[in-house]
């Protein structure tokens, strides 16, 4: 016979809700995954025995099984607040790109802090890393609950359990930029080379740098100054903070900083509006910004060591005067920052398949880096939405580019297009994030296509496997965004605050 106290044990359990300690509330936890597999993966061959590639961050483990795993933030509505945002967990098997459970994150949640509100747009850059190092990788998100503020949720052997908020944290302080209150962006890594994974949250503040190890309070082990990035000479009239990118650029050890903005005149053509690019070295004494480093017009970037000189290069995204709408251009590492050393591949390359748009609502919009091949050189994934409440109709796609020795050069690069896959709905946003991880430690990564949906389709998100060819069509494992939340009337949009992995 089960007493009264253990029955209520199981209903908490039941119920997702842990309730039984005395100590802070748990997260609801884990459950199944709604998935799809189409078709079967190409059998793997071996992957090459060089190391991964410099600067790669270790694969999210949230519950420290050994398999990776996957967090998808989400700028959509929950119940109690449009725009209120959510976090989407998946968690890896190790078993193709299968997926064992999911965990669906809000703040309406007991075990996080805060409540579901409008706007406050929970899940936005979600970041992974060990925080608190115990073994376990954490995620932190922003949000903007009344004002910008952190929010970290703990791994443990039961996957994200308990969360706590980053007290005292500060917004940021940049003159020539608009206010922030919803634009503000979220960054991990090692800014001060000491070993700990720290965040960046406010550019210009006397404490943007939130130096780990963290407490399970959520207090950093310290603080430091983040600059404000320099206005560029032409000026750019009014502008917004668009995005943070980190990476070890100089191979000191230290993770850099780069930020991204825009500006421009509303309604401008295109070789008029600004994107800025600042360029922040981290080093000892935390983030400086050294003088001569002129970096091109970008609207995000990704890191990676594409010609495994054992230096991050910065794959961008770029912007404004005769920029390819469909190409990346890599500033090359090298032991004093962002090189001279520059190249730029788009449709027009030999080796890249389509044509050239005509559009800029084909710009990409996405990026990331990981070695798929198994060859030791980071590969570049690029995505071209068309999400914009008012971009053009056109092929929403995914573009990989193979890097070699030389770099990205366009030799093995493949494109895939959101109808190709059974289910991927019209302007559902099919490239709006993109990853690379190894979901099945083979040391191929696979590569994750968020599709954040519409109003007539849903969220999903797309696995597909890592060959010795690049990512496969073959074997494609699709996550339903409705295993999470499928209240009517209630549009997800899982992916459209990033991917952390």
């Amino acid at each position: 016979m089960v007493g009264p106290a253990a029955a209520v044990a199981v209903l908490a359990v039941v119920a997702g809700v842990l309730v039984a300690d005395d100590g802070p509330a748990r997260i609801a936890a884990p459950h199944g995954c709604r998935t799809t597999v189409h078709g079967t993966a190409p059998a793997a061959r071996p992957a090459s025995d060089r190391p991964a590639p410099a600067g790669a961050v270790p694969a999210a483990d949230f519950d420290g099984d050994g398999h990776a795993d996957l967090a998808f933030g989400s700028q959509g509505d929950v119940k109690g607040g449009y725009g209120g945002g959510s976090i989407e967990v998946a968690y890896g098997t190790g078993d193709g790109t299968g997926l064992g459970r999911c965990q669906y994150l809000t703040q309406d949640d007991p075990g996080i802090p805060g409540k579901n509100r409008h706007e406050a747009f929970f899940g936005t850059d979600v970041v992974a890393r060990d925080f608190d190092e115990d073994g376990y990788t954490d995620l932190a998100t922003a949000v903007f609950d009344w004002k910008p503020s952190v929010v970290v949720m703990w791994g443990s052997p039961d996957g994200l359990s308990r969360a706590a908020r980053v007290p005292g944290t500060d917004g940021s302080h940049v003159a020539w930029d608009n206010d922030p209150i919803l634009e503000e962006q979220l960054a991990a890594g090692d800014f001060d080379g000491d070993g700990h994974a720290d965040l960046v949250f406010g550019l210009g503040s006397g404490k943007g740098l939130l130096k780990g190890p963290f407490e399970r309070d959520g207090t950093p082990a310290g603080t430091g100054r983040v600059p404000a990035p320099r206005e560029p000479e032409r000026g750019v009239g009014s502008a917004n903070f668009r995005d943070l990118v980190a990476g070890d650029l100089d191979g000191d050890g230290a993770d850099d900083l780069v930020t991204f903005h825009s500006g421009g005149p509303s309604g401008a053509p295109w070789s008029e509006k600004r994107r800025p690019v600042g360029y922040f070295r981290g080093g000892p004494d935390g983030l400086t910004q050294p003088d001569g480093v002129d970096l091109p017009d970008a609207a995000t970037a990704a890191v990676g060591d594409v010609d495994g000189d054992g230096y991050g290069d910065l794959v961008l995204s770029p912007r404004g005067g005769d920029a390819s709408r469909s190409g990346v251009t890599v500033v090359y590492g090298s032991k004093t920052g962002p090189g001279k050393r520059r190249t730029t591949i788009d449709r027009d390359t030999p080796g890249v398949p389509g044509a050239e748009p005509q559009d800029e609502d084909a710009v990409l919009e996405s990026l990331d880096t990981g070695d798929v091949n198994g060859d030791g050189y980071a590969d570049v994934v690029a995505g071209s939405p068309r999400w914009g409440p008012y971009a053009k109709p056109g092929p929403e796609q995914v573009l990989f580019l193979a890097g070699g020795p030389d770099g990205l050069t366009g030799e093995g690069s493949r494109v895939f297009e959101g109808g190709d896959f059974a289910g991927s709905g019209e302007r559902a946003g099919f490239g709006a994030s993109v990853a690379l991880t190894d979901l099945d430690g083979d040391h191929r990564a696979d590569l994750v296509v968020a599709e954040p949906g519409s109003d007539t389709t849903g969220s999903s998100a797309w696995l597909l496997p890592g060959t010795a060819d690049g990512p496969s069509a073959r074997g494609v494992t699709r996550l339903y965004g409705d295993t999470f939340d499928d209240t009517e009337g209630l549009d997800l949009l899982m992916g459209g605050g990033g991917i952390a992995r």
